[in-house]
């Protein structure tokens, strides 16, 4: 099993950023998006990309273009943020938490 970070990045900032990518259009688009310079988000592709051995976006001078293995991540990408944010959302408002003491 792999680590669960990826360099200073983790796994769902990748996936965010991607999904950001797709969603936006164009990794300048993205990037101000996410409030992080293109670069940042040209390098997070890439390591989602070597991450999963896939090839998710066809690059251009002016816009991007999802594969055939893009749209699949895609819809992935969004089920594992989706269950991500509601999984954090249920752990933080759950009745019986309890709380450390420090």
């Amino acid at each position: 099993m792999r680590p669960l970070t990826t360099g200073r990045s983790d796994r769902l900032e990748l996936l965010q950023t991607f999904v950001c990518i797709a969603e936006a259009g164009s990794l300048s688009a993205a990037a101000a998006a996410l409030s992080v310079s293109q670069p940042t988000v040209t390098r997070r592709v890439q390591l989602l990309e070597a991450l999963l051995g896939l090839r998710l976006l066809d690059r251009s001078t002016r816009s991007v273009h999802l594969t055939v293995d893009g749209e699949w991540c895609l819809n992935e990408a969004r089920q594992m943020l989706r269950l991500w944010n509601e999984s954090v959302v249920a752990m933080q408002s759950r009745p019986e938490r309890i709380q450390e003491d420090r």
